[in-house]
């Protein structure tokens, strides 16, 4: 947590203990959208949305977490079945957008839960071309070529119409 700012994370401990937690629940999530790498960071939130009272949120950022307390793993099981135990959607609601090779290096119980490492195996995939993404790039260009021609068009009988 060393590029994390110092002053950031004394405002959330200070959140924490005037019992502000969702003013610290936000500051973290702004902080995880910038700083993607620091893990730590997903574990604060996970412990804030857990004192929260929000065990399958608390498992959606604990996930990630490479040593879990029964806590955690219940929190985990719990987000697991919020999802449908579908590993897809699993790690589209982590939406961990930072280096592959941290997660590399987790190392995550086998007993812990046959979708955890599914979910694993999704996370370090990277990513394909879909067909739809090609077809929107494609669309787009399309419509941005057609709006050129018919500007030109456009100008071309204004000036015919002019002389």
């Amino acid at each position: 947590m060393e590029k994390v700012p110092a002053n950031t994370l004394l405002k959330i401990e200070e959140d924490i203990k005037k019992n502000d937690l969702g003013k610290a629940r936000d500051r973290l999530h702004g902080l995880i959208a910038t700083y993607p790498d620091e893990l730590e960071l997903r574990r604060k939130l996970g412990d804030i949305y857990y004192e929260l009272k929000y065990p399958s949120m608390a498992g959606r950022y604990w996930y990630l977490e490479k040593n879990k307390t029964p806590e955690m793993q219940h929190a985990c099981i719990e987000f697991e079945k919020s999802m449908g135990n579908n590993p897809f959607q699993i790690v589209r609601a982590l939406k961990f957008k930072g280096d592959k090779e941290i997660l590399k290096n987790l190392e995550f119980s086998d007993n812990f839960s046959p979708v955890q490492k599914k979910v694993t195996e999704k996370l370090l995939e990277e990513p394909e071309d879909s067909v739809i993404d090609k077809l929107l790039v494609v669309g787009c260009l399309s419509v941005i070529f057609g709006t050129i021609v018919f500007a030109f068009i456009g100008v071309y009988s204004f000036v015919k119409w002019i002389l």
